[in-house]
């Protein structure tokens, strides 16, 4: 009989809740893609990124939408990526480490402020903020698209 040592066991089960939330994050995000007639978003340009604005119309969607940035928040801060096809998406948890993220939780929806002192970076978080606000537009059938980087963007991922 083929005997696990506690770190295997352990890994198994971090892997395991790690899928889970994946499964989680997944489900919310498309529920949001479902429903993104409901949310509005605005943009703004800062020093070395952007700050974006993100309501939803009711509760419910409120809590879809503050559950999904925090555990895009969290998954940053782990570089636990998702969109492994997508190359911004790909390029923004590469430099995961460059980004700085503030979030504020509103009770209509939410602040988010991205920022870099890498230009490149910048570049990419601006990138970022215009995919993210293609899905408040047109949900799901943006979100099918992978997202180009800018031509100025030097790539970090292999």
């Amino acid at each position: 009989m083929p005997r696990h040592s506690a770190k295997s066991s352990c890994s198994s089960q971090h892997d395991g809740a790690r899928a889970e939330r994946h499964r989680h994050d997944q489900s919310v995000f498309h529920a949001l893609l479902a429903q993104h007639a409901g949310i509005s978003r605005s943009v703004t340009e800062i020093p070395g990124g952007i700050e974006t604005v993100t309501r939803a119309a009711g509760p419910e969607l409120v809590a879809l939408l503050h559950d999904h940035v925090q555990a895009m928040e969290r998954r940053m801060a782990e570089g636990f990526g998702l969109r492994h096809w997508d190359p911004a998406f790909v390029e923004i948890f590469a430099q995961a480490e460059q980004v700085r993220m503030e979030v504020e939780l509103l009770p209509d929806g939410v602040r988010v402020r991205e920022t870099s002192e890498d230009p490149n970076v910048e570049l990419l978080i601006r990138t970022h903020g215009g995919v993210v606000s293609a899905f408040v537009a047109r949900g799901a059938k943006a979100a099918a698209q992978a997202s180009p980087l800018p031509e100025a963007y030097r790539r970090v991922a292999s």
